[in-house]
């Protein structure tokens, strides 16, 4: 038994994204900025050509390629074209001068390229660490290992072939995985077939040159064809990524130093254990090699939104199954973004298994589970599913994995109108009922985790009956001093935050709204802009007078004095003596 290779020669597939590419002659030219232009002195700019004509290999010109040996009076007629289109001048002592615009194309293209490089080293690091799971008995569509495998065996041929990179020099030869590495299975076989190949070259330093030496190293060959190993070298090197898709004249593909510090991070790490499912159901795989992925693509988190997020977690497993998860918090706290990243843990992080809604004032159970829309040919109308059936479906058909429905705004909506008979069978899953419009038979699926975010202020939040609150399980999600000082901690500076965190941690039981109001502050004029145009008039009544409860908090803010004259005005009215205030607590929705 051995490896399974393609019979046809592969594609050539690379992943790398290509370098930055600029006209030749415009990026010389204006690399020479500050240096002589002038007949017989052209010299700064030459050598600025020909490392762009070395550096941007893969730019295409009309006309005759670029060369750095042209004319001098070439060279006049490029710098001629650019300076009429205002990238650059030469000054009265023929000095090359980057206009302002002429060096935003530099800079644009040097940003371009760091851009590049770090998208480039982040395809590596992350698609290393799914190909360092890669099993070699992965399962097929069906279930069934692989072909040519023996049953039981444990071996991650990518893993083994970057092994054998690191002991050999960093350099393999397609032979190295014809006659050796291709016929091992069980990962107590990798480190004896490594010192075979090393002491062949050892003994043999031609030996890869004949058929005769060759045979010292192997007799059993996969293939006579070395287009045939290719795909194993592309598999490894990431598509030409860390290792090089085309093999050098001798045979052998070489990993630099750099790549190899990737991957011997990987290599010092133990492989995670595979799930059980994952060897024989194809869906439980690709989740198991994609979890590093996810987890490295995942928003790191404050403390205080780890609390609350691993507080969901838990609350999902005992209640998932028979009751509504609701984060429970006034506007600004970050439910929703909590919400999504709970729903981004359950499902792996696989969109697919995830569906939202939002509830309004109007939303209807024909809105939520089935209702009629207009044909599109205009003749009547048609049942359609909605979201709670479409993801409901989805999870009945993939029972092996959890799917999450997310429903924002739980409380803006009549639960009982819209949730309608799914009332009862939230709590009871598994037990079929008919749906009131469709007639058709279903369940509410064991494996659908349904999480809601709610405003616990909202009158309709009050209004809930004990038999929707019963079947809501809520996490309360408060506002949090922690959160608002690790969310601008590299946007303001210590002291201007410093004030914020003071004014809102003094106020904090107060304040109708979260940390989250003051997300986007850049800068302290930032503050007063959203004082002025999202603060205030939650605190305030339809006639912009601050409610009696806010007023402390209204008068303590410390960036009032960056307020405009209006704004000023306003206030002062409001905080004159004898000036009316309202006379009555904040309106529930107002300050939702």
């Amino acid at each position: 038994m051995s490896w399974p290779i393609s019979n046809h020669e592969s594609p050539d597939v690379d992943l790398s994204i290509p370098s930055v590419t600029a006209p030749h002659y415009l990026w010389a030219i204006l690399s020479a900025d500050g240096t002589s232009f002038r007949e017989q002195n052209y010299e700064s700019t030459r050598v600025a050509l020909r490392t762009a004509i070395e550096r941007f290999t893969t730019r295409t010109t009309g006309g005759q390629s670029p060369n750095a040996e042209i004319s001098e009076q070439r060279l006049r007629t490029w710098k001629t074209a650019f300076e009429e289109m205002g990238l650059l001048t030469v000054d009265d002592d023929g000095l090359v001068r980057a206009t302002r615009f002429g060096r935003a194309v530099v800079d644009g293209l040097d940003d371009v390229a760091a851009s590049l490089e770090g998208a480039n080293h982040k395809i590596a690091r992350l698609g290393a660490m799914v190909a360092n799971r890669v099993l070699l008995a992965k399962p097929d569509r069906s279930g069934n290992p692989a072909s040519s495998v023996p049953a039981g065996s444990d071996l991650r041929p990518i893993r083994a072939i970057w092994k054998a990179f690191r002991q050999l020099d960093n350099r393999l030869h397609w032979q190295d995985i014809n006659r050796v590495l291709g016929h091992t299975h069980f990962e107590h076989e990798l480190d004896g077939a490594i010192s075979r190949i090393a002491e062949f070259r050892k003994s043999s330093p031609n030996g890869y040159a004949t058929e005769e030496g060759l045979k010292r190293l192997g007799e059993q060959t996969l293939t006579n064809d070395p287009r045939h190993i290719t795909p194993w070298f592309n598999r490894a090197g990431l598509g030409g990524v860390l290792v090089p898709s085309e093999a050098a004249s001798d045979g052998f593909r070489a990993l630099t130093d750099e790549n190899a510090a990737i991957l011997d991070t990987l290599l010092d790490e133990a492989v995670p254990e595979v799930p059980s499912d994952a060897w024989s159901n194809r869906s439980s795989y690709i989740s198991y090699l994609m979890s590093p992925v996810e987890a490295a693509e995942r928003p790191s988190l404050a403390k205080a939104d780890t609390d609350v997020v691993n507080e969901v977690m838990t609350a999902v497993r005992v209640h998932g199954s028979r009751k509504i998860v609701a984060l429970s918090g006034i506007p600004g706290t970050g439910k929703t973004r909590l919400a999504r990243i709970v729903a981004d843990q359950i499902t792996d992080g696989d969109p697919s298994r995830s569906m939202e809604i939002q509830f309004h004032d109007s939303t209807s159970y024909e809105d939520f589970v089935e209702g009629f829309v207009p044909r599109t040919d205009g003749q009547g109308f048609q049942l359609r599913p909605k979201t709670l059936r479409k993801i409901n479906e989805k999870a009945l058909d993939d029972p092996g994995r959890d799917y999450v429905l997310l429903i924002e705004e739980f409380t803006r909506a009549n639960a009982h109108s819209v949730l309608g008979e799914l009332l009862t069978y939230i709590e009871h899953r598994g037990r079929k009922f008919t749906l009131s419009i469709s007639q058709s038979e279903t369940q509410i699926a064991p494996n659908l985790i349904v999480i809601a975010t709610m405003n616990p202020r909202d009158r309709s939040a009050l209004s809930l009956d004990d038999a929707v609150n019963r079947r809501v399980h809520r996490i309360p999600v408060p506002s949090s001093v922690l959160s608002l000082k690790e969310m601008l901690r590299t946007n303001l500076p210590p002291e201007v935050l410093d004030k914020l965190v003071e004014w809102f941690d003094q106020h904090l039981e107060d304040l109708p709204f979260g940390h989250g109001v003051f997300a986007h502050a850049k800068e302290v004029s930032d503050l007063a802009d959203i004082y002025n145009g999202t603060v205030l008039p939650l605190l305030s009544d339809p006639l912009g007078r601050v409610h009696d409860a806010y007023i402390a908090a209204h008068e303590a803010f410390p960036f009032l004095q960056t307020h405009s004259a209006a704004s000023d005005d306003v206030n002062e009215t409001d905080r004159g003596s004898g000036s009316p205030r309202a006379d009555e607590t904040p309106d529930d929705e107002q300050t939702a």
